[in-house]
């Protein structure tokens, strides 16, 4: 090797063991002067720099992965350690293979089996001895540093795939974390699926009960109503010096104006009470089913839940304070007041019944655009709708009870003190009024909450005070009463006897539609079951009679039916089973007085 550039003319640095290199350089130990600076001319001419180290401990510090290669003389080799560069060379990166290139002299004892072949096993050393021309030290640099820059290709490409494999993994755990999210609630959307499904069947079940004994009650209570009438009217005969058949009806006194027997009284009470506990019983299963008509209107909550919560407030008693968070801006809904506060007041009974030391009752209400995360359990409505809350203090509920506590007969109360339908009929109320119910276990006591539809049109006027409907009477109404039950039809015809009103019976909507076609003017109005056999029920016959007889006003009964939407669009009145003598009177009025306020049809004779 020349001494050329022995002044360090040429890009390069020096190196003192400071440091690790800040840019990518040629390594050069060469503790020979002239050797340095010839070095760091050939870098120049190379176009790479050129890093200089002035002893052993530089130059380990130098040979990290920004080093290109390293070139090192005999007289540098002399001052390191094979173990030193060894250890040294095994802190490389994978992708890392230091080129070296040894200048040693030609006549070196060692160079075949000495110290240069042991340091073949160190590392990647290319040996060149001295002296060598330009040209071949300048080839054997080429070499090194393609083979280098290789290696940093190799390691770009890698840190590339590193950052791949990054996103992948990233990509993959995101659709992982959707995925088990699409999974949970797919699973919670099967179960809830499933739940209504049963709760469905439940329903079918007992709205068929319910319809059976609904007629069986109407049965029951018309005939107490009749017995009253007959006592009556035997204590009247009596009182004229007596009638036709002679002897007391009552087993009692057989003198003039004698009083019914109070043993009879009582049991007609009896009879009674019963007969209203029954109707209530089957009222809530069919609202559970969802086999009864709604009467819906758009209701002013402040107004209905402020009368509401001082009935709640009577009920629950002097140890537990009602305490109402309405919203200011609270939406009006459309539901069925009596079913609402039914619902309510359902809830009221259970809370109070969960609380027996006392406490609070949280009445809260607030509007909800839906599916709306902060309510989950609304996840499936969209839409408008306002969500009344009622929170109690109580025990609360484990999961297996409030799951199994909107199933009808279920109740976790003692022999006697419930029958397991109050949330039965929330639930219920709430699904028919296009809704939700549903319960949620706080850390103290328990939530129930129902959501129904806002409402959009105005809110309803009051309605007339039956009272003022029953003055106007029935006396000559002539009536088509169409009723399958043969029993019901005797006891109920019989009630209607009673009015004065003329009775013409039909067994099934076809026979009705036969008379009609025989005499339709000597029928002032029809009243009917809806639930019969035969192509029409008593809605399709109410659908017969708006397109074929328009003028005819009509009255359906019903203690059941599949769909009681169909009624929403029929101008009809409705008596729910069992129906009691006054409720049947305020429907034919208030249906008579529809039909003349609306002046269609012929003129027809008023009834009186």
């Amino acid at each position: 090797m020349t001494s050329e550039a022995a002044n360090g003319r040429g890009p390069g640095q020096e190196h003192d063991g400071a440091g690790s290199i800040a840019g990518e350089a040629l390594v050069v130990f060469a503790p020979l002067e002239g050797d340095a600076a010839t070095l760091r001319e050939l870098a120049a001419h190379e176009g790479v720099a050129a890093l200089v180290c002035h002893d052993a401990g530089a130059f380990y510090a130098a040979l990290g992965a920004r080093a290109l290669a390293v070139i090192v003389t005999e007289e540098g080799l002399a001052r390191c350690t094979l173990q030193e560069l060894d250890a040294r060379l095994r802190t490389q990166p994978a992708w890392s293979d230091l080129p070296m290139l040894v200048l040693a002299n030609a006549d070196s004892r060692d160079i075949d089996d000495g110290r240069f072949g042991r340091l073949g096993g160190v590392g990647n050393v290319i040996l060149l001895t001295r002296p060598t021309t330009r040209l071949a030290l300048a080839m054997a640099l080429r070499s090194a540093l393609r083979m280098r820059r290789l290696q940093f290709a190799v390691r770009d490409q890698l840190q590339q795939l590193a950052g791949h494999a990054e996103r992948l993994e990233s990509t993959v755990a995101e659709r992982t974390r959707l995925l088990e999210r699409e999974v949970a609630e797919r699973r919670r959307v099967e179960q809830a699926l499933a739940e209504a499904r049963r709760l469905e069947s439940l329903g079918q079940l007992t709205g068929g009960i319910a319809h059976d004994f609904n007629n069986i009650l109407q049965v029951v209570a018309g005939s107490e109503t009749l017995l009253r009438m007959l006592l009556g009217s035997a204590k009247s005969s009596h009182g004229a010096g007596g009638g036709a058949g002679g002897g007391p009806v009552n087993g009692g006194s057989s003198g003039a104006g004698a009083a019914p027997d109070a043993r009879v009284m009582r049991a007609l009470d009896g009879i009674r009470r019963a007969t209203g506990h029954g109707a209530s019983m089957t009222q809530q299963l069919l609202a559970y089913a969802r086999r009864q008509p709604l009467a819906s209107v758009t209701l002013d909550l402040h107004t209905h839940l402020r009368a509401t919560a001082e009935m709640a407030q009577r009920m629950l008693g002097a140890t537990i304070r009602m305490q109402r968070e309405l919203a200011a801006d609270l939406w009006p809904v459309l539901a069925d007041p009596a079913q609402l506060d039914a619902a309510l007041l359902n809830i009221v009974g259970n809370a109070r019944d969960a609380m027996p030391d006392g406490g609070t009752l949280t009445l809260q209400a607030a509007n909800w655009t839906l599916p709306d995360p902060a309510l989950p359990q609304g996840a499936h409505l969209a839409g408008e709708f306002v969500g009344i809350f009622l929170s109690d203090q109580g025990h609360g509920m484990s999961e297996e009870t409030a799951r199994q506590a909107f199933e009808p007969f279920f109740t976790t109360k003692p022999v006697g003190k419930g029958t397991g339908l109050g949330l039965s009929q929330v639930y219920g109320f709430a699904v028919q009024s296009h809704g939700l119910a549903f319960i949620r276990r706080e850390t103290v006591g328990t939530t129930i909450g129902i959501l129904l539809p806002r409402g959009h049109a105005q809110a309803a006027a009051p309605a007339l005070d039956p009272a003022t409907l029953r003055a106007a009477g029935l006396a000559g109404l002539r009536v088509l009463y169409v009723e399958d039950d043969a029993d019901v039809a005797d006891t109920t015809g019989a009630l209607l006897q009673s009015l004065g009103v003329t009775l013409r019976r039909a067994d099934s909507a076809d026979a009705a539609v036969e008379a009609l076609a025989r005499d339709a003017a000597g029928v002032d109005i029809v009243f009917s079951d809806v639930m019969m056999p035969g192509r029409m029920d008593g809605i399709e016959l109410a659908r017969w009679l708006a397109t074929y007889h328009p003028q005819l006003p009509v009255v359906l009964t019903s203690g059941y039916m599949l769909s009681p939407e169909r009624l929403q669009d029929l101008k009809v009145q409705f008596v729910r089973k069992p129906a009691s003598i006054g409720a049947i009177n305020d429907a034919f009025v208030t249906a008579m007085r529809q039909r003349d306020d609306d002046g269609d049809g012929r003129q027809r004779r008023r009834p009186g």
